[in-house]
């Protein structure tokens, strides 16, 4: 059964990104323009010439930073702000407006203002936090919420301390969905990242190479760069999976 899960794993993404690349093959013979839409094989030529490139690393490695770092703080600060409307049922109510206005509000609109109000090398971290701030403190929230009540009545019988309940109890049960929902925020901060930089035209990123060659009409090299924030972000959330899938069995026992 296990072996038939794994190919199945295996075999359905594979045929899945088959079609795509076969879907892709032939839109690009349709319209016979390279400029408009080059082949699979052109895009990936212009891939493997990137890592030729100067500037690819340091480019790709700051990309990386401004992604991870902008998480990170927006994590620590979902975590908080979350553990504070925890404690307080008063503060819950009175951040729950500031947070879904900061959800619903469109992210195009959020990009413009912060590049009105801070520099281009700012803004990326920014404007990455200011989205993904509010949709990891949703996250953790229902988390917290949804820990079994008679679980923490049971804590509360033995009279354990804080600290008890939060590592024995409260961690465990929380772990799955946070790192479920952290793992997706995190890929698409990258992807926020990228747009941030592009429209801010950011020094020594992938964003202001993709305007370079969007300006240049560099169409397979445009997709070239594309290929490498998509599998940026398809690495960070692996990783952030696996450091879930490694947690759980630690806490539980059991693989996730």
């Amino acid at each position: 059964m296990d072996k038939k899960r794994i190919a199945l794993n295996i075999a359905a993404p594979l045929c899945g990104l088959a079609a795509f690349i076969v879907i892709w093959f032939i839109a690009s013979a349709a319209i016979g323009v390279s400029i408009i839409l080059p082949s699979p094989s052109e895009t990936i030529v212009k891939f493997f010439a990137l890592f030729a490139e100067k500037g690819f690393y340091l480019a790709v490695g700051r990309t990386l930073g401004r992604a991870v770092l902008s998480f990170l703080i927006a994590f620590v600060a979902a975590c908080l702000f979350a553990f504070l409307s925890k404690l307080s049922l008063f503060f819950k109510k009175a951040f729950a407006p500031i947070a879904v206005i900061m959800r619903v509000m469109p992210t195009i609109s959020v990009i413009l203002l912060v590049l009105i109000w801070f520099k281009s090398n700012v803004s990326p971290y920014v404007i990455t936090f200011l989205v993904i701030f509010p949709m990891l403190y949703r996250v953790v929230t229902d988390a917290a919420d949804g820990v079994d009540p008679a679980l923490l009545e049971m804590t509360k019988a033995f009279r354990l301390s804080c600290g008890k309940r939060f590592f024995n109890f409260y961690l465990p049960e929380m772990l799955p969905p946070v790192l479920t929902g952290a793992s997706i925020t995190l890929s698409f901060s990258v992807k926020l990242t990228v747009a941030a930089e592009v429209l801010a035209f950011t020094a020594d990123s992938i964003g202001r190479y993709m305007k370079q060659t969007s300006a240049y009409i560099e169409t397979s090299k445009l997709l070239a760069w594309t290929v490498v924030a998509i599998l940026l972000g398809f690495l960070l959330e692996g990783l952030l999976l696996l450091v879930k899938k490694l947690l759980v069995r630690r806490y539980h026992g059991k693989q996730s």
